[in-house]
């Protein structure tokens, strides 16, 4: 797209393509009126509970973060514990999912990766994780009219950051209609490694989300050591009635799932392609899988990270996913490929498939959503429709929503599901952004 076409109103530019359009909830076109709301959450009741810290959790010196206490309290710690080496984590200390974000904004540039969080925040209107990377930002030492840019004027930005931000939002808001050319855009301003990265980066970001969204989680009222922080802070004139061209007004109706022939066919693609992008060697890959299990050949997914320092730990969390945790693994499978199917991720789909069909999952009931739910036990099948619902629109998931799901499942299910599924959708947009090849 030119870019004099990009800052047209999305819904306009979708209606000259002829796609269908969902608008989310009220989306905060102005930048005022997206202050207004991520000051507002503050005061949001988390559809989890989450209690006062405790005495011990106020003199133990750790971070109070919402996000972070939310996890520990209802997620396995082998689904939420990173060690990463090599971005100046010490060997023996163990952090949680936001100390693994930050180090992925830490390369190779703190500030740019948080402009990139920042935009995919905005494309899943995502206002937990928006209001967090506002205060970043400024921390990093961008004016409020630059943070301001990010949202209508992105030529005011270098080219290669705008193909970054070209990538996150299309990769947020259409994973299925991502394609070699999008690839190709990313690719002609990064070399191979640091594309890998901003995908991985961007894919972990959407996970991040629909975490934070779909569990409803506060925001915190004090940021980085402060005592009180501001988010709904003055703008400047020039920016205040500019209407965003990142906020989710055009989120899309998914189509329906193919026709089981179309996915035997695209499965076979899957395995016959090549991936573009030039990954550490199999065996290369493999000194590094050995470190946590020796002897395994690495899957395409684990080969396209082995040159980051986290990859280890995704191997083991991803492990821990699959194995672990008090909802049923059957219903985490069955997460798996619905979110696969749902963003066209061929590479997860066949990974989701041969784990259901392993485990006695009828073929014909993968078909067609209608059978997948019907082939179900009656009590997943609100988890299963609420997976396939924060997968294509996150921004439309309510406290009805989480409240159905709390009538079948206890709290730490009902947050091993909103995981799983956010999971799910950053394995899906990884894998496929990348075009890998399926192994079988």
């Amino acid at each position: 797209m030119k870019q004099v076409q990009r800052w047209l109103p999305a819904a306009v530019l979708l209606t000259l393509w002829g796609w269908s359009v969902v608008r989310a909830e009220d989306p905060a076109l102005t930048r005022p009126e997206m202050k207004a709301r991520l000051e507002a959450l503050k005061e949001r009741t988390s559809r989890i509970p989450l209690p006062p810290p405790t005495a011990e959790e106020l003199a133990s010196g750790k971070s109070l973060v919402n996000n972070g206490r939310l996890r520990s309290l209802y997620l396995p710690p082998s689904w939420n514990s990173w060690l990463i080496s090599g971005w100046g984590g010490a060997r023996n200390a163990r952090g949680g999912t936001a100390a693994a974000l930050s180090a992925l904004q830490q390369q190779p540039d703190y500030a740019f990766k948080t402009r990139v969080f920042w935009v995919v925040s905005r494309t899943n209107d995502c206002q937990y994780c928006l209001g967090h990377q506002e205060l970043k930002l400024k921390k990093a030492g961008m004016t409020d009219n630059e943070i301001a840019a990010l949202d209508v004027q992105w030529d005011l930005f270098p080219a290669a950051e705008q193909a970054a931000m070209r990538a996150a939002r299309k990769l947020t808001i259409a994973p299925h209609r991502f394609g070699s050319s999008d690839l190709q855009d990313l690719r002609s301003r990064f070399d191979d490694a640091r594309t890998i990265d901003l995908l991985y980066t961007i894919a972990r970001y959407n996970a991040v989300n629909r975490w934070t969204s779909a569990t409803g989680i506060p925001q915190d009222a004090a940021f980085g050591g402060e005592a009180k922080t501001e988010l709904n802070s003055p703008t400047a004139e020039e920016w205040s009635n500019r209407q965003s061209g990142v906020a989710p007004v055009d989120v899309e109706d998914r189509p329906e799932w193919e026709a089981w022939e179309v996915v035997q066919e695209r499965l076979q693609a899957a395995r016959q392609r090549q991936s573009p992008v030039a990954m550490p060697s199999v065996e290369t890959a493999a000194v590094v899988l050995a470190k946590d299990t020796p002897g395994v050949i690495p899957p395409q997914w684990f080969r396209a990270i082995s040159g980051m320092p986290l990859a280890v730990d995704a191997w083991a969390q991803r492990q821990a996913l699959l194995r672990e945790g008090r909802s049923p693994q059957q219903l985490r499978l069955m997460i798996a490929w619905i979110t696969a199917r749902e963003n066209r991720a061929w590479y997860a789909a066949g990974h989701a498939r041969a784990r259901l069909l392993a485990s006695g999952c009828p073929e014909e009931s993968l078909h067609s959503f209608a059978a997948f739910l019907e082939a179900a036990p009656a009590d997943t099948r609100s988890a299963l429709q609420f997976a396939r619902l924060l997968t294509s629109h996150p921004q439309q998931v309510g406290d009805a929503d989480v409240a159905a799901l709390r009538e079948h499942f206890n709290d730490h299910e009902v947050a091993e599901i909103i995981h799983v599924t956010a999971d799910s959708n950053a394995f899906d947009r990884m894998t496929e952004s990348l075009q890998l090849q399926l192994e079988f």
